[in-house]
C-alpha cells in the first residue's frame, strides 16, 4: 500500500511548532512527494465561513488541510501558514497540516440549515 514507506519523526520539532505532544509527523518516500512533510493534528472546525463580498458561488468551504503541495501562487490560502509561525511560501507548499478528525467534525458541525449556508464541493 502506498503509506507503507511513512515514517514517524522524533517529535522535538513538533511540541515547538505547535506546542502539543499529540502531533504526528510523517514523511515520505515516494518521488512524487519527496521533500513533503505532514504533521497530522487535531482541529477544532474543518468549516470557514466565505466572506460575504467574495465571488465564490457558495459560503462555506471545507478544509481538511493547511497547506497544499500543488503549489499554486495564487492561492488564497497561503497566509494560513503564517499564523503557526511559518512561510507562506515554500512551507506552504512542504509542510501539510492533516486535521485526521476531519470526517468527525464535518458530521458534527454542518453549516447552517434553510437554504442559505451553501457548501463548496
Amino acid at each position: 500500500m502506498r503509506w507503507d514507506n511513512l515514517t514517524l519523526s522524533d517529535g522535538s520539532a513538533q511540541d515547538a511548532l505547535f506546542g502539543v505532544s499529540n502531533v504526528i509527523t510523517r514523511t515520505f518516500d515516494t518521488p512524487e512527494f519527496r521533500g513533503i512533510t505532514c504533521y497530522e493534528v487535531r482541529a477544532r472546525s474543518i468549516l470557514n465561513k466565505v466572506p460575504g463580498g467574495s465571488r465564490m458561488p457558495f459560503e462555506w468551504a471545507v478544509n481538511p488541510y493547511r497547506g497544499c503541495s500543488h503549489a499554486c501562487r495564487y492561492c488564497f490560502a497561503r497566509r494560513t501558514h503564517e499564523y503557526l509561525d511559518l512561510d507562506s511560501g515554500l512551507d506552504f507548499d512542504s509542510k501539510i497540516m492533516v486535521k485526521v478528525n476531519a470526517s468527525k467534525l464535518l458530521r458534527g458541525n454542518s453549516p447552517p440549515r434553510g437554504g442559505r449556508g451553501t457548501l463548496s464541493r
